[in-house]
């Protein structure tokens, strides 16, 4: 009984995002939330122009209201869900100003860094310091071993939590990729939360269903995201969406596993790491255009093309690191 009322948090939270969708489109139109697009990257991009953001509030809000919902109402569930709506709120500001400014600056870097910090901090804290019983570690792949992080667990927490949230932020460049993405990394994370945490701690059973209204949220927003989107997430929305899975990554001890299942993040942010530092050492290219997705679109790669086959690795990322956890880690 328990199960099946933890897996319905996935099709209740998509079919509350795909209700509320449509009237919340009209509102994003009234209130002429439209994206601004950058004159810098692909021209093809400019007919987008107009199209509304900020979509991430659509589908973040019953996410966090069906994991609230489903789960315990306790300490510990706020306080994930605080996190989430916190570097959520940071992207909110980000989409505001963009919109309010007409241009595609919105904050600072330095700012946005900022504020990563400072609730991926209040993360590291909370889960060193709250949670009792989380020991501070970090699962290897394929050795079914644990590396300690003792005192390294703050600057490492820190480190990963900003790093995944700039990451899926930068992924979010064409239709329905990083919606998309995202909902396999997050189900193959929460496999592995299942598989290694079990159903009987409550604290995983959050883990679990706030993965599970990620999956359905990210699903119902995929209905309007897809290509040719009706609605883009915004930095709200991205900046949402690697909030859920650093803490899904951390509380789990699958930061490891994360570099493997979400290698396309990965990917993504190293290019644009890759291209700025190459660069300035060259004065060339190393890609045609960062981040990657960019660099395929300029090479003849459709936009669904690049979105179902990114989606394809995924897949396939995720269900090697599923098979093999399972095969070769320990798991009580």
């Amino acid at each position: 009984m328990q199960t099946a009322w933890i897996l319905s948090s996935l099709p209740l939270t998509a079919l509350i995002t795909i209700l509320i969708g449509k009237p919340a489109i009209r509102v994003l139109h009234h209130l002429k939330f439209g994206q601004h697009i950058r004159e810098e990257g692909p021209q093809s991009h400019l007919a987008k122009g107009g199209t509304p953001t900020m979509g991430g509030l659509f589908f973040l809000l019953p996410i966090m209201g069906v994991t609230f919902f489903f789960s315990k109402p306790n300490w510990h569930t706020f306080s994930l869900l605080l996190v989430v709506a916190g570097v959520a709120a940071l992207g909110f500001i980000d989409d505001y100003q963009k919109i309010w400014l007409r241009n595609n600056k919105g904050i600072t870097p330095k700012q946005k860094l900022a504020g990563q910090l400072t609730v991926g901090l209040l993360l590291a804290l909370y889960v060193l310091f709250g949670p009792p019983h989380h020991d501070p570690y970090t699962h290897i792949p394929f050795l079914g071993l644990s590396l300690p992080l003792s005192w390294l667990f703050i600057p490492f927490t820190l480190f990963f939590f900003t790093a995944t949230t700039n990451a899926v932020n930068l992924t979010d460049g064409l239709d329905g990729l990083a919606t998309s993405v995202s909902a396999i990394c997050v189900a193959g994370l929460t496999l592995l939360l299942a598989l290694y945490g079990g159903l009987e701690d409550p604290r995983n059973v959050t883990l679990v269903i706030l993965g599970l209204s990620t999956i359905g949220g990210c699903l119902g927003f995929l209905w309007f995201n897809a290509h040719p989107a009706q609605v883009f997430m915004g930095d709200t929305g991205s900046l949402g969406l690697g909030g859920i899975i650093a803490v899904l990554a951390i509380l789990g001890h699958l930061e490891l596993w994360f570099v493997i299942i979400g290698l396309i993040f990965v990917a993504e942010a190293f290019s644009v790491v890759l291209q700025v530092a190459y660069f300035k050492r060259t004065r060339k290219r190393l890609f045609r255009m960062s981040p990657l997705h960019h660099h395929y679109e300029l090479g003849g790669w459709k936009e669904t093309q690049i979105v179902s086959r990114f989606s394809i690795v995924s897949v396939m990322l995720a269900v090697t690191a599923v098979v093999s956890a399972y095969y070769l880690g320990p798991h009580p």
